[in-house]
């Protein structure tokens, strides 16, 4: 099974960022502090024996729509300004900020902000182009960006389309260091634009209930990672989100139900679990630090 035909099994939540994202049939809600259900999903899988393996992979389209939830406002000086796209030279560097630009994109678009968004998918589309996956932007999806209406559900469809697009072509490309690359920047950036628009912290919130359970999310990303640590700077990258991976091992967890990976009917095995994860003030102000200083580390190198 590969990737694309996984994505045509499972339901799509609203907006995902252009190149990022895992939201599903069955997909996991957050209750309480850091409840997260067992999720199925999208993700990126590996093949073994026969199986699938499934490594989950937070998508800032849940993320963000939790910050509507929280009543959270938008703010254009969080994101990564897009005049800084040509200090990216090495190519560790583009991909990661293609990852962070890509969540920037959904960031914006999810607060319908029309110019913002076209904005960020010039950038994209401009970054696209130096890491060799320019071809995704065909002839149609220029001109529906050209033509794009100030609606809602015209930057939401254009953003997942083309998320869906790229995905399924670095997967057929054989290109996972890449991919890795781009869903950790994605990744690294919603949580700090989640963890920066919280003005005081407030337990129980949805908010710190998703960031909680982001616990059991960089758990299979680093997993993901770990399966690519071949490449000089997949490990570069592990290297740096190893703090944080550290910090959300020390939180404290109460198993909701099983928690082992299940091998399912169609030989899928979903890496994940029904857990409860707990997140103080203080540790929240602790993940708030540490992703700060990477997500900086990333866009001003």
């Amino acid at each position: 099974m590969n990737y694309l035909n996984t994505i045509k099994t499972i339901i799509i939540l609203g907006i995902v960022t252009v190149f990022f994202s895992c939201a599903g049939d069955g997909s996991g809600s957050n209750t309480g502090n850091g409840k997260q259900e067992e999720q199925t999903g999208n993700g990126f899988n590996k093949q073994d024996s026969g199986t699938e393996t499934y490594y989950l992979i937070p998508s800032p389209e849940e993320l963000f729509r939790f910050i509507h939830d929280g009543k959270l406002k938008f703010s254009k000086s969080i994101v990564n300004p897009s005049d800084k796209l040509n200090s990216y030279i090495s190519t560790r560097s583009k991909e990661l900020n293609f990852g962070i630009y890509s969540a920037d994109l959904a960031y914006v678009a999810s607060f319908s902000n029309y110019q913002l968004s076209v904005d960020y998918l010039g950038v994209v589309r401009t970054l696209s182009d130096e890491i060799s996956i320019s071809s995704v932007f065909d002839k149609n999806l220029i001109n529906r960006i050209s033509n794009m209406s100030d609606k809602p559900d015209s930057l939401l469809k254009i953003t997942n389309d083309t998320y869906v697009d790229i995905v399924s072509y670095l997967e057929a490309a054989e290109r996972q260091k890449t991919l890795a690359q781009i869903v950790t920047g994605g990744w690294v950036e919603s949580i700090y634009v989640v963890c920066n628009l919280i003005d005081s912290y407030e337990k129980n919130t949805k908010i710190i209930s998703l960031l909680a359970s982001q616990k059991v999310i960089i758990a299979n990303l680093m997993m993901y990672l770990k399966q690519q640590k071949d490449d000089d700077n997949v490990k570069l990258t592990i290297k740096d989100l190893e703090p944080i991976a550290k910090f959300y091992e020390s939180l404290k967890t109460k198993t909701l139900k099983e928690g082992t990976p299940k091998k399912k009917n169609d030989n899928r095995i979903i890496v994940g679990g029904n857990v409860e994860v707990i997140l103080t003030k203080q540790e929240f102000e602790v993940l708030k630090n540490e992703i700060t200083k990477l997500r900086n580390k990333i866009t001003n190198n």
